[in-house]
């Protein structure tokens, strides 16, 4: 059935492992055991990580705008200026907004807010995403939106009366506003921790500039090119503007989550690594097990390089069967992770992940068969690089030494 003879006794090695020789046994199994964990956890956790960078893409980034354009004293006939931006090469959306930050205050429990105004004619389709999942709307006059985690933290419930309180602006005095509480909404990032969305006109009004706008949120085509975008913007708009990118908001979490990914990658992979080169201890153990097999096998007529082969494809099926353990586990690891974590958090009743710590309140997971294929690819490399010098050993073998005390 087998025509070369190194496969034939390479795969008769690998299948009957260490019989007569229990510590051989163990060791194969340690190594093929360490490899598939190593694999399956870097699988695993490269998957989430690829999970909280495309999060920062896809949700995060929805809802906060890619470029921010701030105009000084505000933008009185904002309809055309809004026109106008519209119009400028890279904008996919415009929307007009006024802000103001104070406190939100009820039943004597009190927390930072950042009111939000906006129109419903102009909804940004990431928040207008998060709105629908909550049939919400933009509240009218006097009507406020608050995050679910903002409103547990309070204690509020939907129709209640908060107060929120404005610090002065402008050389105003400190005013406190009483808001109903229309609707509760949760955009699972960490801007739960501070959002507070409300009409556009009346956050004007409060921010003191009745009847203008503040500027303008705008998502654009290439995200990562935003700061680049915001300067050509500035170029072609009136005076008077100036802007703030996503870089400069959420920049560091970009910069942590690609700082993370790689330093738990190498962490990972030097695991991998260590569980690979337990196969050297493995096959020297077969070797010095098997060497009058080899002195035996030599005389028969195998050559030094068909011995070298017959080890390497040991090591090599090992390996193999080790990786594509660990890639099973993986993606099955993927496939349950989530559910995992929700499951223990209800289990022990507490929150893993919360926004007032991390940038998302649950666990994403990204499974890229690219990476799949290069974890499997670096962990074979370096179980063939491990295979080598036992390989060596046992080719370098002399038949007389080994058979000259044999009856």
């Amino acid at each position: 059935m087998f025509k070369s003879v190194p496969l034939f006794i390479g795969l008769r090695y690998f299948t009957s492992g260490g019989q007569g020789n229990r510590l051989v046994s163990f060791i194969s199994m340690l190594a093929i055991t360490g490899l598939a964990l190593g694999v399956a956890l870097l699988v695993i956790v490269l998957s989430v990580m690829n999970g909280f960078d495309r999060e920062l893409r896809e949700r995060i980034l929805s809802v906060v705008p890619h470029v921010q354009l701030i105009h000084g004293i505000g933008v009185t006939d904002w309809q055309t200026q809004q026109t106008l931006i519209e119009g400028l090469d890279q904008v996919s959306e415009v929307t007009p907004y006024n802000e103001a930050e104070g406190l939100i205050h009820s039943r004597q429990k009190t927390r930072p807010l950042q009111l939000l105004g906006l129109s419903a004619e102009s909804l940004p389709s990431g928040l207008q995403a998060v709105l629908n999942e909550g049939n919400l709307s933009v509240p009218g006059a006097n009507e406020l939106l608050l995050s679910q985690p903002m409103a547990e933290d309070l204690n509020v419930v939907s129709g209640q009366r908060v107060t929120v309180i404005i610090p002065s602006i402008n050389g105003s005095k400190t005013a406190a506003y009483s808001f109903v509480v229309k609707g509760l909404f949760s955009t699972h990032t960490e801007l739960d921790q501070l959002l507070g969305l409300a009409s556009l006109e009346q956050v004007g009004d409060i921010a003191g500039v009745p009847g203008m706008v503040q500027g303008f949120r705008l998502q654009v085509d290439d995200q990562f090119n935003a700061r680049e975008i915001g300067y050509k913007l500035l170029e072609q708009l009136p005076f008077g503007y100036g802007f703030r990118d996503w870089f400069q908001t959420h920049g560091n979490l970009y910069q942590a989550i690609q700082l993370s990914r790689n330093m738990v990658g190498l962490l990972i992979f030097l695991i991998v690594a260590i569980a690979a080169f337990n196969v050297v201890s493995m096959l020297m153990m077969s070797v010095v097990s098997k060497r009058k097999d080899i002195a035996v096998l030599q005389t028969l007529g195998l050559s030094r390089g068909q011995l070298l082969k017959v080890f390497l494809i040991q090591g090599a099926m090992i390996g193999l069967f080790g990786i594509a353990l660990g890639v099973l586990l993986g993606v099955l690891g993927c496939y349950w992770v989530a559910d995992l974590v929700l499951w223990v958090e209800s289990l022990l009743g507490a929150s893993f992940l919360d926004t007032a710590v991390y940038p998302i309140d649950y666990v994403p997971v990204d499974l890229r068969w690219a990476d799949v294929l290069q974890i499997s690819t670096i962990a074979f490399m370096l179980n063939l690089l491990a295979t080598i010098y036992p390989a060596l050993r046992a080719s370098r073998m002399v038949p007389a030494q080994e058979l000259r005390f044999e009856s």
